[in-house]
């Protein structure tokens, strides 16, 4: 059961917690203007009055072995007065605990009925998709062939991860190593837990389960053709191959079926807007890591700035 919360977090975690549509992204806001002469990842700048934040834009998983310049994070880092981390739905031991108890009283949600077989309750067209991406990930069909299409998506989604060794936390864990070295506070700005949306899924229809099975197709489809490459364009600070092979997770509108998901959407946007304006009411400089889509996507967190006359602008330290 453990390790069956555990494929769940990890997909609720894929990106952090962009909330966000297929890969690639084409409705970019027109506030991207990098200047490219520093070598490493692009950062953004907002200013107002005596105080500043520097924005470094994240895309999701990245290869966990991953070499990038960490000069510009450093230079912003120097001297800031907190480095903040956008939210996630995490949970913890007792969490999973807890979570664990939900799950043996709630088994129907994650297994086959009647003793049917997975593959064999699939469309044809499904089917393949799903052998396909098994058997690319090097796994037999014993593994999910009692496992609910919901159950399945989250797995299939969660080996993937692994095999490839990709970790969405890479420019957070250098933040954190970099802050920790200069005695700069980090401070994640909202963390919320993921044990009632889990629940609510379970509780979703059989068919929303197959939904789920599609996105997770669709995400190891596009992820596994343009992660590697959004990650090394982002390392470089390339714009132009972050837009083109960038995503956010189509999966995201399987966890989109549960309520309780698009709450914390709304609350993860409304809680990073305030540390925004709490970060700009006081004097000195914060640096926030944030998922790049959810930063430019059209109706995201500049373009919401910009509505208040603020203005995100592309800078090099």
């Amino acid at each position: 059961m453990k390790r069956i919360v555990a494929a769940f977090l990890s997909i609720l975690m894929l990106g952090g917690m962009s909330f966000a549509a297929d890969a690639p992204v084409t409705d970019w806001t027109e506030v991207i203007v990098v200047d490219a002469e520093a070598p490493g990842p692009a950062m953004w700048h907002l200013k107002k009055g005596d105080s500043e934040i520097w924005f470094l834009g994240t895309v999701g998983l990245m290869p966990e072995n991953l070499a990038w310049n960490t000069m510009r994070l450093e230079r912003a880092i120097d001297g800031a007065n907190v480095v903040l981390l956008e939210p996630r739905a995490s949970a913890d031991f007792l969490d999973i605990l807890g979570m664990s108890w939900f799950l043996l009283t709630h088994r129907g949600a994650l297994s086959m009925p009647d003793d049917r077989k997975l593959e064999d309750s699939l469309s044809p067209e499904l089917r393949a998709r799903f052998v396909k991406a098994r058997e690319a990930l090097k796994k037999n069909a014993d593994e999910y062939e009692d496992d609910s299409p919901l159950l399945a998506g989250f797995k299939l989604l969660a080996a993937y991860v692994e095999t490839d060794k990709l970790t969405p936390d890479l420019p957070q864990k250098a933040a954190q190593k970099i802050a920790h070295a200069k005695h700069v506070k980090v401070r994640r700005i909202a963390e919320y837990s993921a044990v009632p949306l889990i629940e609510e899924m379970l509780k979703l229809p059989p068919t929303a389960g197959r939904v789920c099975l599609e996105n997770a197709l669709s995400d190891y489809e596009t992820l596994s053709q343009h992660a590697a490459l959004a990650a090394d364009a982002w390392a470089v600070g390339d714009i132009d191959g972050i837009k083109a092979h960038y995503s956010t997770s189509q999966f995201q509108a399987c966890i989109a079926q549960a309520k309780k998901y698009n709450e914390l959407d709304q609350r993860a946007v409304d809680d990073t807007l305030k540390a925004i304006r709490e970060a700009l009411s006081k004097p000195g400089k914060t640096v926030m890591l944030i998922d790049i889509g959810w930063l430019f996507r059209a109706g995201g967190v500049a373009e919401k700035l910009a509505a208040e006359g603020l203005t995100i602008e592309g800078a090099t330290k």
